[in-house]
């Protein structure tokens, strides 16, 4: 094997006497290069996607969320949120209640969906930090108020400096509705007190009034349709999760941040491996020239295998010659790509000089990117099974063939 190695080094490096072969090895080694560089790059710009999704999701979504299994909403212990305050994990909580209700300001009408929380909701989320217009506040006296996402306020043409309150109606129980069809409708008004802007599916959604406001609404002074949690920075989410649901008991689930927005980190991995894919493919057919370029080699070094030959060295040996070379050419344009892309991410990272085209109308303006050392071992491992498929049973072919 170094004798291999020895002579396939010297074949790579050393000047040929054909122009157009060390054309073709440089090409194969670009070709390489540049497709291990698109592998790198593409994967750093999801993996800054998630991320970016990730952190704004946090400003709405909690660490954990406890909601009921059955139904959409459910009443809960008084001692349980004792014991799940105690909890060592926890840093706050906050008891929440969702209803889809028809919000009417002056004369434009929208379906929202009114988030009812209580005092400690800035706690368990970063919602305070993420206000467009106005301030969070959803109570000055007694006087409720609410927030409101920054699509469905621009919908309702709402402006925090007027004195015209938002109306809110609510469809009432049904057996209550029957009795009088009427009165099938409870009303209430609230004036908004700032517009938050998260994302837009949140923002063209979501009202945040307070706890007791929702309540009040759908005459129930006990419901909820979720507690949420907030866990301490050194918490493990992942037996914090467990140990919640066990003092919740079988009736309730408890999701984390990623499984509240499974679909949508799915979908996200989908696009990051089929894009992989993709590029994988395109890094194949570059690995093409590599073979282009040991043929030529074989064809100009004929003399030299004919040598070899007479001096003892079978085809396997001189098979492993041109292999060896052939892994030197490919893993030299995969280290050069990995390097030129992890050096353009950092770049990115440091400076934005990729902006999104919408730049000023999204949370951030430029691409946002992540390096992450998984992504760099899939690469390699990518190139080398590549380098494989393209390389060996060609080179055997070719032994054969000029043998």
């Amino acid at each position: 094997m170094n004798f291999s190695l020895l002579v396939a080094g010297r074949y790579l490096l050393a000047k040929k006497s054909h122009h157009a072969v060390n054309v073709i090895s440089a090409v194969s080694v670009v070709g390489v290069a540049v497709g291990t560089l698109a592998l790198v790059v593409v994967m750093s710009v999801f993996n800054g996607l998630e991320e970016l999704a990730r952190s704004l999701y946090s400003t709405f979504d909690p660490d954990l969320k406890i909601t009921a299994k059955a139904g959409k909403t459910f009443e809960v212990n008084p001692e349980t949120l004792k014991q799940l305050e105690a909890a060592p994990d926890v840093l706050a909580y906050s008891l929440t209640l969702e209803e889809t209700m028809l919000v009417r300001y002056d004369e434009q009408q929208e379906i929202a969906i009114l988030k009812g929380v209580d005092e400690q909701y800035h706690r368990v989320t970063g919602i305070d930090t993420m206000m467009l217009d106005g301030k969070f506040q959803l109570q000055t006296g007694d006087n409720p108020q609410a927030v409101v996402g920054a699509i469905l306020a621009g919908k309702l043409r709402l402006g925090l400096n007027f004195i015209t309150p938002m109306h809110v109606y609510a469809v009432r129980n049904v057996s209550k509705a029957a009795l009088s069809p009427e009165n099938a409708v409870n009303h209430a008004y609230i004036f908004p007190s700032g517009v938050f802007n998260i994302d837009e599916e949140i923002n063209a959604q979501y009202l945040l009034v307070p706890l007791s406001f929702a309540r009040e609404l759908l005459e129930n002074d006990h419901i909820l349709s979720a507690v949420e949690v907030k866990l301490k920075p050194d918490a493990q989410i992942a037996k914090a999760q467990q140990r919640i649901a066990a003092l919740f008991g079988d009736a309730f689930e408890v999701n984390d941040a990623y499984q509240q927005k499974a679909f949508y980190f799915r979908m996200l991995k989908y696009e990051k491996w089929v894009g992989f894919m993709i590029l994988a493919f395109v890094l194949l057919v570059a690995s093409f020239n590599v073979v282009g370029s040991l043929s030529m080699l074989m064809i100009e070094k004929k003399s030299d295998m004919s040598i070899l030959q007479s001096m003892g060295a079978d085809q396997t040996l001189i098979g492993r010659i041109f292999i060896i070379q052939g892994w030197m050419i490919v893993i030299a344009g995969a280290f050069v790509g990995m390097i030129v892309g992890a050096a353009l991410c950092l770049l990115q990272m440091a400076t934005g000089f990729v902006p999104f085209s919408t730049s000023g109308s999204f949370i951030v303006d430029a691409y946002p990117v992540a390096l992450r050392a998984t992504d760099f071992l899939m690469i390699l491992l990518s190139v080398i099974f590549i380098s494989l498929i393209t390389i060996y049973l060609p080179v055997k072919y070719f032994v054969k063939k000029y043998l």
